[in-house]
């Protein structure tokens, strides 16, 4: 039986916030963009908000700096069933719970192919609730059940590739010149999307946030020689501004819609800014209930709110002033957020824990 690790990690409110920021900034893109602009999913346009949260959907590329942070600090001391359990536990009761709810509305109240909201994105077919529920399906080539899941294929890569450096024994002896070799794949290949198993794995478009992420760490832990960490995060925050440029053009033609250059790389350069003002920081934000709330509700949140979001809006959006309607929408994912912590993450992350563990120890 493996030693259980008692020690917790510090937690950074800091890192809460920027969660829920970037959660809410995408929910709000979601909302008041995307749905009007492709795919048939909302008659509602927000013409008084579109010009910002247009920007929202790079609160994905926030997400995923936080996620090389935070994964690389649970990874360490960690053995590589430790660090699996830890993972598994962490993404799947929430994730079961809001794609099972997902499948349910929307079959029950979601659009018709004969309604003018329907789309390929809007069904539900039960192969793909299914296929869903393994979390495995981008890989698998069938078609996430909620249009937010294609992030959690990029997530178990990147949870694949920190396995492999455990399981190595890489993550304190060459995790700086593997993160160097990583990057200058990216840079080679460019911020590329093919179905090709090793280009999945590898994440060239994305992973420069993953890399930055994880030496951002290394710099406030100290783990490596200060220069080498600072050319890897400038070199990951060069490839960062080419993938963001690539993913604009490729928004510009899904959306129609004019998008700024500029701003995407501002947006960009505000999260490197203030993540490395956090690392470098020696006051921290001081325990506060709502920054742990804050932090506890991003994952539903972001788990919650898109199909479902989007039967609501078809459903109430010609019946209900717009801006309440918003409103009412962003409280109701709140709340429904809050339950699913409460009553889902609190009580059963645990009980899989240990299940995974004994299941391990007989294994």
């Amino acid at each position: 039986m493996e030693p259980e690790l008692h020690h917790q990690p510090i937690r950074y409110h800091e890192i809460d916030l920027l969660r829920f920021i970037a959660a809410m900034s995408v929910v709000l893109f979601h909302f008041t963009f995307r749905g009007y602009y492709a795919d048939h999913a909302s008659p509602v346009a927000y013409a008084g908000i579109e010009a910002v949260s247009k920007y929202g959907y790079l609160g994905v590329e926030l997400f995923f700096i936080i996620s090389g942070y935070v994964v690389l600090m649970s990874a360490q001391g960690k053995t590589l069933s430790q660090f699996f359990i830890s993972r598994v536990k962490r993404l799947y009761p929430a994730y079961w719970v809001a794609c099972t709810l997902t499948f349910v509305v929307v079959r029950l109240w979601g659009p018709t192919t004969s309604s003018p909201f329907w789309s390929p994105m809007m069904a539900a077919p039960v192969k793909r609730y299914l296929a869903s529920m393994t979390m495995l399906q981008g890989f698998c080539g069938i078609r996430d059940l909620d249009g937010v899941y294609w992030t959690l294929t990029y997530e178990i890569s990147f949870y694949f590739l920190i396995s492999l450096l455990i399981a190595f024994g890489w993550i304190k002896k060459h995790l700086v010149p593997f993160l160097a070799l990583w990057l200058t794949y990216c840079a080679l290949i460019g911020p590329v999307e093919t179905p090709i198993p090793f280009v999945i794995l590898l994440l060239p478009s994305q992973a420069p946030f993953f890399v930055a992420g994880m030496v951002l760490y290394l710099l406030q832990t100290k783990q490596a020689a200060a220069w080498k960490l600072y050319l890897l995060l400038l070199s990951s925050y060069g490839l960062c501004l080419r993938s963001a440029r690539a993913g604009m053009k490729l928004t510009v033609l899904y959306y129609h819609q004019p998008f700024s250059l500029p701003v995407v790389c501002a947006v960009v350069t505000g999260c490197f800014v203030v993540f490395l003002m956090i690392v470098n920081s020696k006051r921290r934000l001081g325990p506060a209930k709502w920054l742990t709330w804050a932090g506890a509700l991003t994952y539903p949140v972001y788990l919650l709110h898109h199909n479902m979001g989007y039967v609501v809006l078809q459903q109430l959006g010609s019946k209900v002033d717009k801006y309440f309607l918003l409103a009412s929408m962003l409280a109701m994912v709140l709340l429904l957020s809050y339950l699913m912590h409460v009553w889902i993450e609190r009580r059963y992350i645990s009980m899989l824990g240990k299940n995974l563990q004994q299941l391990l120890e007989k294994a």
